[in-house]
């Protein structure tokens, strides 16, 4: 069987499998590209020298590919062959083929100062000014809609897709209790519940007040993960807070989980991670928090005793 046909049968499984839309996307440009480069010949000769020439020539292109879309390409790969191994009985080639290496991006999380000025740029517009008349801002149409969005996302950790996929009856507003629905069959991301402290019930429940015809089989927020991105980088834009988009609120959510004394395993189970890789890496940064914080409060060393 050719590289295309096989292709051809993971994409389909992939999209009937559970997988998000933009993973499929992503895998098909990775695999589809590889076929290119190995002019397509029949799986069952690729053998582990063209798998690492095709990720040599991928490191060796200018401008150079970032580690994370490199990374990607690995991925990409091992899936599709433990899956013509599982399904067409062909031998694995990419058992050998070494992971890249690369530095994650630096986790920075919002500030208490952020996310305040965050809120109340969800108040007003941009500031306007006509000709012989003061500058004015006008009161956003959406300002309840977004103050419940920016307080969900801060206070459950959810991902955006998890967000704009949430259902009015997913919320019990009285425990607070979230239900977080899987996509697709849940085969990539877990259900579970999560839960909103007094503020962020109240937020929601000012916007659901003030939007009644919104009903329980209906989304909480009739919103998708590109619109909610464009909006969060105007809204940066106002509050001139740099860098603003909906998984820094997961970042701030996983640190300020840890630094308020939560432990990595409840975390883990909140965020839905399947190891405890990324959570590793919050704790890291909570623990140098609160080693710099000693440094900073030390009473020995600022009394130079």
């Amino acid at each position: 069987m050719l590289v295309s046909k096989a292709v051809e049968g993971f994409l389909l499984d992939m999209r009937s499998g559970g997988y998000a839309t933009t993973t499929v996307k992503l895998y098909a440009f990775i695999l589809n590209r590889l076929v290119e480069s190995f002019s397509d010949p029949p799986i069952e000769t690729i053998h582990i020298d063209d798998l690492r020439e095709f990720m040599s020539e991928l490191r060796a292109r200018q401008p150079p590919l970032s580690g994370p879309y490199l990374d990607n390409h690995w991925k990409a790969i091992r899936t599709f062959f433990r899956w013509c191994n599982e399904t067409l009985h062909t031998k694995r080639p990419d058992l050998e083929l070494t992971r890249p290496k690369y530095k994650f991006a630096e986790v920075i999380p919002f500030s208490e100062a952020e996310i305040k000025r965050l809120l109340q740029a969800c108040e007003f517009s941009r500031e306007f000014q006509r000709s012989n008349t003061k500058p004015y801002r006008l009161r956003r149409a959406t300002e309840l809609r977004d103050k419940a969005i920016l307080m969900v996302l801060l206070d459950t950790g959810i991902r955006i897709g998890e967000l704009c996929r949430l259902e009015a009856r997913d919320l019990n507003l009285e425990t607070g209790e979230v239900h977080v629905r899987p996509y697709g069959t849940g085969r990539k991301t877990r259900p579970r519940a999560v839960f909103l402290g007094k503020a962020a019930r109240r937020a929601v429940w000012v916007y659901l007040a003030h939007n009644k015809d919104i009903e329980p089989d209906d989304r909480l927020f009739p919103v998708n993960p590109a619109a909610v991105r464009s909006w969060m980088r105007e809204l940066g834009e106002r509050a001139q807070v740099t860098d603003v988009h909906p998984h820094r609120f997961r970042h701030t959510f996983s640190i300020q989980y840890l630094r308020n004394g939560g432990d990595v395993f409840s975390l883990q189970r909140i965020l839905g991670h399947g190891t405890l890789d990324m959570v590793r890496r919050y704790l890291a940064l909570a623990d140098a928090d609160t080693a710099n914080a000693h440094q900073r409060a030390s009473p020995v060393d600022r009394w130079k005793l």
